[in-house]
């Protein structure tokens, strides 16, 4: 069962000391346009934010990686995670360059971009940045919201390898430093209370869950609007409480609406549309509508193919769904064939 763990949160904004006003202007003119989904108008601030800082040289090389982080994240939030992530890395390392790998701003560009490879399946490239920033901010930022965010990377990645009581973990401390740092209203808290949700469902908690994950989705529905992808997201995993709990009919309307909300908000969102669509097809699988869930499951498994940069469990269990449905179509070769490569998966993992 596939959900979207990660969002890509925290954009950055730069403190003016008024010396160059202009670049701080239009750095914060672009966050608040990407914010409102402006992304023409918040591509050519940034753009002229970055010529600001190549023309006072060097010294300005910090603010030019923060305004090319928050490029980034705008390409991420428009589902263009593959440029995001080649231009986060850019960012990262100037900022390593510039302020250090032990800078609070650094460390926010290390878990955006850590969320980023997670929905691109690089679960190594984001382990490593997670575990590299946590001690750091254990040490020294101990009740920042970025060791929040790292905690909720970390979580993730228990879950995918099958490690929910870990998962839980994590998730919950995650979601006491958002309590006593940021409140319950916000973007992070929607965040951690979501995964908090997601860990007691995996651990078969599904009462426990959906009150959690209903909170998460209020949450981002105010913030972010009622059509928003997180929305979405979390509609879907609502959907798989409900399939936990056998109210197919339920699990059916909000996996159904979470891909209607895609459809029209992000249609490049091809992560979340793969979520959803595994989803969508893992409940027709237990409805015993074989064709349309191989039809789901099937493009799933070509999404993956094209967009995840590594094989991945998710792919892996993609395939092991495929391969459930062919037996009871009686395909059993097409069967044997995908359960071999979800088998060479893991070995390779």
């Amino acid at each position: 069962m596939r959900w979207v763990g990660l969002a890509v949160l925290g954009v950055i904004a730069l403190a003016a000391n008024g010396a160059q006003p202009d670049g701080f202007k239009l750095n914060d003119l672009g966050l608040a346009a990407a914010s409102r989904g402006d992304y023409a108008e918040a591509d050519r601030l940034y753009g002229e934010a970055m010529t600001v800082w190549k023309s006072l040289g060097p010294q300005y090389e910090a603010h030019l990686a923060t305004t090319q982080g928050n490029v980034a994240e705008m390409l991420c939030m428009q589902g263009k995670r593959r440029e995001g992530a080649k231009l986060f890395e850019e960012s990262l390392a100037s900022h390593r360059q510039t302020l250090g790998s032990t800078h609070l701003r650094t460390l926010t560009i290390m878990n955006l971009l850590g969320g980023t490879y997670l929905m691109l399946g690089n679960d190594q490239r984001a382990a490593a940045l997670f575990n590299e920033a946590l001690p750091v901010e254990r040490e020294l930022y101990p009740n920042d919201l970025q060791l929040a965010r790292t905690l909720a990377g970390l979580g993730l990645l228990s879950q995918r390898a099958k490690k929910p009581e870990e998962a839980l973990t994590m998730s919950e401390e995650a979601l006491n430093i958002v309590l006593k740092t940021g409140g319950e209203d916000g973007l992070d808290a929607a965040l951690a209370y979501g995964n908090v949700g997601e860990a007691h469902r995996w651990l078969g908690h599904t009462e426990r869950a959906l009150p959690l994950l209903r909170k998460a989705r209020s949450i981002y529905e105010r913030i972010l609007g009622p059509t928003h992808p997180r929305v979405a997201s979390v509609l879907s995993q609502e959907g798989l409480v409900y399939m936990q709990d056998r109210k197919f009919s339920l699990a059916e309307k909000a996996m159904v609406q979470s891909l209607e909300l895609l459809a029209k908000s992000c249609p490049d969102c091809t992560f979340e549309q793969s979520v959803g669509e595994s989803n969508l097809g893992l409940l027709r699988l237990r409805q015993g509508k074989y064709a349309d869930a191989d039809r789901l499951l099937t493009h799933v498994l070509s999404i993956e193919e094209q967009y995840l940069t590594q094989p991945n469990p998710e792919m892996a269990r993609t395939l092991m769904a495929l391969a459930q449905i062919r037996e009871k179509q009686r395909r059993y070769e097409d069967a044997a064939r995908l359960h071999k490569r979800a088998d060479l998966i893991a070995e390779y993992r």
